[in-house]
């Protein structure tokens, strides 16, 4: 049940991340860094739901589909990858503009492998 409860949970924090990314950075006021701590925070949580997902998850991974299996870790490695990229548009700088972009890309991928996952392996 673990597994099932953190997978729609770490599918939620994918869009609640996006969405807390682009409010605060239109709408919040202050620092870059100091505004968009929520959106690092929940970006941070989403990674650690997907890694415990994946973690509890194993055991009952007889009889999945193995396509949705490989959407899944595929995902989970673009996640992680989508999060170094985030923890360096932390920093000021020049490359922060392709860097944006690179980070939007790896969300559209994620969310894209994410809801293939499900639809080939979720237990509704």
């Amino acid at each position: 049940m673990t597994g099932i409860f953190s997978g729609w949970l770490a599918l939620a924090g994918l869009p609640a991340t996006a969405l807390a990314g682009w409010l605060l950075r239109r709408f919040a006021r202050g620092s870059f860094v100091r505004r968009m701590r929520p959106h690092f925070a929940i970006g941070y949580a989403a990674l650690a739901v997907t890694l415990i997902h994946a973690w509890f998850s194993t055991a009952a991974m007889r009889g999945a589909d193995s396509t949705g299996i490989w959407l899944a870790t595929f995902a989970l490695l673009a996640l992680i990858l989508q999060t170094l990229v985030g923890s360096n548009l932390q920093s000021p700088g020049a490359y922060r503009a392709p860097l944006r972009k690179w980070h939007l890309l790896l969300f559209a991928i994620v969310l894209g492998l994410a809801i293939g996952h499900v639809a080939l392996n979720a237990a509704f």
